[in-house]
């Protein structure tokens, strides 16, 4: 049996979006660790899995809509990158994906873009974002039997609906330890999050407040701030923070805008650390100029593909549906690249 996508990652040291990107020529990838992914493959024999080839479906196609609130945050790139892999291996089986993008966290574009799928697709996932408008209409939807699958983001007022994400509170206490060994117990630290209409954004600050609290007393939390995953966001808010408090020497960027943020720390006068969250490009080449000393990852790839198989499996192979999909979180550090 040849080896897998999967096993090719771990041997390589790379996510699953990496070797995806290897193995399809795509972007968004150094020629260095192509060829290391290239001559795994080559050593183990590796051939593209073929379940989705296997067996033509006979009945009607499986319309899925996808929703994100991807443009502008790289994080999502990987994301899509599952969704597309997944696509490819489960298209024989009448699966039809279709998807929409939009960027930040307004409520009413959300809600327009389900309005938009709801005659189309049998089957929504999206990334939601906390708003009585949209949990109205999620609710609407499911009584038209519709499947509402929540990914990379949840609403705990929703009910039968699946979620494929990480743990956020959970990565919130590892940032939360993290800053704690690196800043050996003492710093004054700022976070640039994401927004407080993403649940997991919230959930990660209230994670690291709580190891703080627990573990680290004179780690000073000075003050948070909402980048909306923007650049220009994070740079003013960042900048605006040094302004008012010029002895923040710890920065925790919790969601995206890390370009941002860290143009505005480079311009900083001072030793001021820095970690964040995800396995993005700008991350990887932030962690080798030592600009990030850790980021957490929370496999992207894996969510993306996940939401899709979750499908297959209640639908093709009728399994009993989950009600959570967890993807493993894990710490990189300039070492592991």
């Amino acid at each position: 049996m040849s080896i897998t996508a999967k096993e090719i990652a771990r041997l390589a040291g790379v996510s699953r979006g990496t070797v995806d990107r290897a193995l399809k020529d795509r972007p968004g990838i150094s020629e260095e660790t192509k060829k290391r992914i290239l001559d795994i493959a080559d050593k183990y024999d590796y051939k593209p899995n073929i379940i989705g080839k296997a067996l033509v479906y006979s009945g009607k196609p499986i319309r899925i809509s996808v929703i994100l609130n991807s443009i502008g945050n790289p994080f999502f790139d990987d994301v899509k990158a599952g969704i597309f892999a997944a696509q490819e291996e489960f298209e024989n089986y009448g699966f039809r994906i279709s998807l929409f993008e939009f960027k930040g966290y307004d409520a009413e574009n959300l809600v327009h873009l389900l309005d938009e799928v709801a005659d189309e697709s049998e089957h929504i996932i999206l990334t939601p974002i906390c708003d009585s408008r949209v949990e109205e209409k999620i609710r609407a939807l499911q009584k038209q039997s519709k499947n509402i699958i929540m990914l990379s983001s949840v609403l705990e007022g929703i009910s039968n609906a699946l979620y494929v994400g990480c743990d956020y509170l959970k990565s919130g206490r590892i940032a939360g330890r993290i800053t704690g060994l690196i800043s050996g117990g003492c710093a004054n630290l700022y976070i640039i999050t994401g927004s407080s209409n993403h649940k997991g954004h919230a959930q990660r600050v209230e994670g690291i407040k709580e190891i703080m609290k627990k573990n680290y007393p004179s780690i000073h939390l000075v003050g948070v701030s909402e980048s909306n995953d923007d650049d220009e966001t994070a740079y003013l808010e960042m900048k605006d923070a040094f302004r008012n408090h010029p002895d923040i020497d710890f920065v925790y960027i919790t969601a995206g805008g890390v370009n941002g943020t860290l143009k505005a720390v480079a311009e900083q006068k001072g030793d001021i650390r820095v970690c964040t969250f995800d396995d993005t490009e700008i991350t990887r080449q932030a962690l080798i100029s030592g600009a990030v000393q850790a980021t957490i990852c929370q496999q992207p790839f894996e969510q993306g593909y996940y939401s899709i198989k979750s499908i297959f499996d209640t639908i093709v192979m009728k399994k009993e549906a989950q009600n959570t999909i967890h993807t493993q979180l894990s710490i990189k550090v300039d070492e592991a690249l």
